[in-house]
């Protein structure tokens, strides 16, 4: 008796002093190789995506969310283990240091962005749980095949070629969202879900939240972003799409043999350099009508420099403005004019307008050159791009390999 007793108050105990944790296990959605996701993990992981994303959350868009999450978190298992396998650990200050940089993308603090997640009922490991996993893939990816990608020297100096041939042609900033084939279930779950991301992005919705959450391209860390490029160095497909957008648009989704893309246009220009984005440090003088043009002019042939300049103009109870490096186009418009062809060092003739005689002086000057191109960048992007294909071959291989039970 005095055992069963002793069980009794032990079992009453433990329903005490667990009902917080209980949740964590009270259902599980699948087993990886036997590790657990439960169906608190994919909860919390669908509240975290809406959370950060914007995206209304509907009952539709939830229920279509669950099955995406939970063949993320099946994938980051994976992840995780092979990253362990070879006796990667990411350490706590990592993950904390990922946290502040993605509060600073989201103009937030690292505070900021914990006291955001307990707003939403999020728990911070949620967040932290997948950071981890990013970053031991990354580092795995990179230690199993960084070593065995060879960009040679004729293969970026033939894309520096096209590079500086594709400087006159019209440049695109544009942002993209690669959706992975291999995490839908079906084509239609596939058209659902980026159609409905595409509608939630054109009513507003974060772009870089939403491709630092979903897209596979090596630019999700950046929020999607490619920067100024010209649409020959974009799949025929998408650059198709691109040469079609205009500036704030978001493309349909485009299928191509790589993924689902989704691609946001935030401006195009022209090729080459644009004067009205060269930047001029300018110095304003405004005479008042109390001093003679005589001693205006004077000030002017005596210029020496800005210093002096403004030194002497204040002597001269002028008003004294300075600019500092500041486009052209960001100018006010008498200013603009005035300066647009001085360099620097040179003085514009006085204006005189309302009683008000000014005199304009360029200090600094530094002209756009358009698109600069890097080798090093070259061949940073080619590397980039090669890494991140072998990476999602071989989680493909850990899929195929795996015993994963969903429930």
């Amino acid at each position: 008796m005095k055992i069963i007793r002793l069980l009794c108050m032990a079992l009453c105990f433990l329903l005490v002093v667990a009902p917080a944790s209980a949740r964590d296990v009270e259902g599980i959605a699948a087993v990886v190789n036997d590790q657990v996701i439960s169906l608190y993990d994919v909860d919390q992981r669908v509240d975290l995506f809406f959370a950060t994303s914007g995206i209304d959350k509907s009952p539709e868009m939830t229920e279509r969310m669950r099955e995406q999450v939970l063949r993320s978190l099946v994938d980051e298992k994976l992840q995780l283990q092979e990253a362990s396998r070879v006796e990667i650990e990411i350490q706590e200050n990592e993950i904390e240091q990922r946290m502040a940089l993605l509060a600073k993308q989201d103009n937030r603090t690292l505070d900021g962005i914990k006291e955001f997640l307990e707003k939403e009922a999020i728990e911070e490991n949620t967040l932290k749980a997948q950071i981890r996993a990013e970053l031991a893939w990354n580092q795995f990816v990179r230690r199993s095949f960084g070593g065995r990608i060879k960009v040679g020297e004729q293969e970026i100096e033939e894309q520096y070629e096209k590079a500086v041939k594709a400087i006159n042609q019209t440049r695109y900033l544009v942002s993209e969202i690669l959706l992975n084939l291999d995490s839908f279930s079906t084509e239609e779950q596939v058209r659902q879900i980026s159609g409905e991301i595409v509608k939630q992005l054109q009513s507003g919705i974060s772009f870089p939240a939403v491709a630092r959450q979903f897209s596979i391209a090596p630019t999700a860390s950046q929020g999607g972003q490619l920067g100024w490029i010209s649409a020959d160095q974009l799949n025929p497909r998408l650059a198709q799409v691109v040469r079609q957008m205009q500036p704030g648009q978001i493309s349909p989704p485009v299928p191509t043999t790589g993924g689902v893309y989704i691609l946001a246009l935030a401006d195009k220009r022209a090729g080459g350099n644009d004067p009205s984005k060269n930047k001029f440090d300018v110095l304003t003088v405004a005479f008042p009508d109390s001093v003679k043009r005589q001693r205006i002019d004077e000030y002017v042939s005596d210029f020496k420099t800005c210093r002096r300049a403004q030194n002497d103009g204040k002597k001269l109870k002028a008003d004294v403005k300075r600019s500092g490096l500041q486009e052209l186009r960001r100018l006010p418009g008498a200013t603009a004019l005035a300066v647009a062809n001085l360099e620097a060092g040179e003085v514009a003739p006085p204006v005189t307008q309302n009683s008000i005689t000014n005199v304009y002086i360029v200090c600094d000057r530094k002209d756009d050159l358009g698109v600069e191109i890097s080798r090093d960048q070259i061949a940073d992007n080619i590397f980039s791009q090669r890494i991140s294909v072998m990476a999602r071959r071989h989680l493909r291989d850990l899929r195929r390999d795996a015993v994963v039970e969903y429930r």
